[in-house]
């Protein structure tokens, strides 16, 4: 009787991430490292934490996060149409950017907390790789938030959209940062879930510091200090009243 390697398999019995690992060549095309990262994700965690040199990886990946978030906010900013066509992808670039850069110290000191023996440059391709990622699957959803932004004129129906999309990108990108915990020998994960959740909660208030991304302003940026989730419930609250 012929037998299975288990190695092969995708999962093993005990539902763990021992995965058959490739060898991933010419890791600096954007092509392959799209491809790795929706397909060969461990794969992809491995060679980063066996990389040397990641710089033009790095890059590779931030080619891929630049151009998804273009297109996702150019998506975002149809609704408004006018100046939302380049300011909301801009805003989308520069959110997702002050995150990464505000929240990375925190990243490196919640993987020491893990026991994690990973090093500081594999955390840049790690977190690079994440925002990538998320990118990607932001654009997965850019069809469907385009089909509603052309056929509907409600503002907070559209932000939900929206954040929906957001949140359950950020969640599927944070398990490739998992991955890389998880392979470089991390034992307390919790850690990472308690930044990943600090992480979120930036670019969220990131939607109200760069505000407006949805609507449209006789100013690009606004000066007033503002929660997220106070923004988010006084916009609510307008558009219900205009529609009253």
């Amino acid at each position: 009787m012929k037998t299975e390697d288990p190695t092969t398999n995708d999962q093993s019995p005990e539902g763990t991430d021992e995965v058959h690992i490739e060898t991933i060549n010419d890791a600096h095309r954007v092509s392959v490292l799209f491809e790795s990262l929706l397909k060969r994700p461990l794969s992809l965690v491995e060679h980063i934490r066996k990389e040397q040199q990641p710089w033009h990886m790095n890059l590779a990946f931030l080619m891929i996060t630049v151009v998804s978030l273009i297109v996702y906010g150019f998506v975002v900013g149809s609704f408004a149409m006018h100046e939302q066509l380049w300011a909301s992808p801009l805003k989308f670039l520069l959110g997702a950017g002050m995150s990464a850069l505000i929240c990375f110290p925190s990243l490196y000191i919640f993987s020491c907390l893990t026991g994690a023996s990973c090093e500081l440059r594999s955390l840049v391709s790690g977190l690079q790789g994440t925002l990538a990622l998320m990118g990607v699957l932001l654009v997965g959803f850019s069809p469907v938030l385009w089909v509603f932004s052309q056929s509907t004129h409600l503002l907070g129906f559209m932000g939900f959209l929206i954040l929906v999309s957001w949140v359950i990108a950020f969640v599927f990108a944070m398990g490739f940062l998992d991955k890389l915990m998880k392979r470089s020998g991390a034992r307390k994960l919790h850690a990472i879930k308690v930044w990943s959740g600090i992480f979120l909660l930036v670019t969220l208030q990131m939607s109200s510091s760069l505000r407006p991304i949805l609507g449209r302003s006789d100013q690009l940026l606004t000066n007033e200090k503002r929660f997220f989730i106070q923004h988010w419930v006084e916009t609510a609250g307008e558009v219900i009243g205009e529609s009253h």
